[in-house]
């Protein structure tokens, strides 16, 4: 049997390495583990870590008190399963960064629209003199963050209902709901109410000292009204009740309204991302770093530097006439919406791989300015179906790029916005929209 005392941690992607390193470093012992397989190689950080790997076998629990698991780890895991029959404590990379975390934590959370907010916060901050590196969800977990920034004054964090899950301290000092649609059914059983209370995990442990960040959705308001956090809203349609804090959007100005001060910031039509959905992620942006002091010289300079995330409406430049954009990253239908929501023109949109149980319709009925959709994936033909005339199915990305070249008209809009995740065809959303980057670099050569 092993030593006594270890944490297995389930997972070895890069929150479950990014854990591992934290809990070894301070001299914790660790088991890692991946009920598929481990990468083919460890960082040299973890080098003579014991590892398991494939389908989960009773002597992986040996010596084991702990378990801490990656946001990937689905509730059916055996593993996870197991430990909770053995009565053994449960949490996740997040959480367990979070208890060893002494600098403030800015959190982020939504169904869309979280990633490029995240970034930009974190862009703003810095704009404004503080050391305050974003991760979490996005790209770098906050374990990662406190073994390799330790002199950050702040962190600012993306948070996915998965990670949430299984939150018990985590406590941010200003913390943001951006919006609530369906999503990530298939995880949650169809049960909508679930998927929401996994993201409202994240506010349990706010007080009369935090911030509260949300925009105007209805839902998202009922959801938090008894939250005891100060109120900061984010607002396109209207300006915050007198006297109240806020970010809204006023005579096409981007002004924020905070502890008595209300300051124009710039033009919305300055901002380098465009659709009219930025402009509410740079107010949300804007409200999570008012807490820490604002000025609206280094805001503006912040918002206009900023060239957002790949994968989110990354401009591709032209082919064949064509203007195309990357958006491998709107992996719902609501993201896709949001992402084409204000584009003017004719648009050909490549849609599709697999489905998570979206109403499809909803998105055909919403993009009208579609002149073709080209439907790919394992979803191809549920899209078509509700495209009606106006589909193509096709197997892939290559042929939905060969095709739109061949029926595109001269300055149509092109985009990659797949409204569902790449696990059919592909490792993740990055892996996916880098493809479609490739095919148009090389159709150009």
């Amino acid at each position: 049997m092993s030593d006594p005392g270890k944490t297995l941690i389930l997972g070895a992607g890069k929150s479950g390495q990014a854990a591992a390193r934290l809990l070894a470093a301070e001299g914790r012992g660790v088991r890692l583990a991946d009920e598929k397989r481990l990468p083919a190689s460890l960082p040299d950080s973890l080098a003579g870590i014991e590892t398991r790997e494939g389908a989960f076998e009773s002597e992986w629990l040996d010596g084991v008190e702990a378990l801490v698991i990656s946001p990937g780890v689905p509730p059916t895991s055996p593993a996870l399963r197991a430990a909770r029959e053995a009565g053994l404590p449960v949490s996740g990379e997040l959480e367990e960064a979070y208890r060893r975390c002494d600098r403030p934590i800015v959190a982020v959370t939504g169904s869309n629209g979280k990633s490029t907010v995240t970034a930009l916060t974190g862009h703003l901050l810095e704009a404004q003199g503080l050391r305050a590196p974003a991760g979490g969800n996005l790209g770098r977990p906050l374990s990662e963050l406190l073994l390799d920034e330790p002199d950050a004054q702040l962190y600012v964090v993306e948070v996915s209902s998965f990670q949430a899950e299984t939150f018990d301290a985590f406590h941010p000092r200003a913390a943001a709901l951006l919006n609530l649609s369906p999503d990530h059914m298939d995880r949650y059983g169809g049960v909508l109410a679930d998927y929401y209370a996994a993201k409202l995990r994240l506010f349990a442990r706010m007080d009369l000292r935090d911030h509260l960040i949300m925009g105007e959705q209805d839902e998202v308001r009922r959801l938090l009204a008894n939250s005891p956090a100060r109120r900061v809203p984010f607002l396109l349609e209207s300006a915050p009740e007198r006297s109240a804090d806020g970010c809204y959007l006023s005579r096409g100005e981007l002004r924020y309204r905070f502890a008595g001060v209300d300051e124009a910031v710039m033009p919305a039509v300055d901002l380098p991302l465009v659709g009219r959905h930025n402009v509410a992620n740079a107010l949300a942006a804007m409200a999570l770093t008012l807490p820490f002091g604002a000025d609206p010289a280094k805001l503006a300079e912040g918002l206009r530097s900023f060239r957002g995330l790949p994968h989110r409406m990354e401009d591709l430049g032209e082919l064949d006439g064509l203007r195309c954009y990357n958006d491998s990253k709107a992996t719902n239908v609501e993201a896709t919406l949001a992402g084409l929501d204000g584009l003017s023109g004719s648009l050909l949109l490549i849609v599709g791989g697999r489905d998570k149980g979206s109403d499809f319709h909803q998105l055909a009925n919403g993009l009208p300015g579609v002149r073709i959709a080209f439907c790919i994936g394992e979803a191809g033909p549920s899209l078509a179906e509700a495209f009606g005339e106006r589909a193509r199915v096709l197997p892939d990305l290559e042929a939905a790029l060969a095709a739109a070249r061949a029926e595109g008209r001269e300055d149509e809009l092109l985009l990659l916005s797949p409204a569902c995740t790449s696990y059919d065809q592909y490792r993740s959303f990055e892996e996916r929209g880098d493809h479609f980057r490739r095919l148009i670099e090389e159709a150009r050569s």
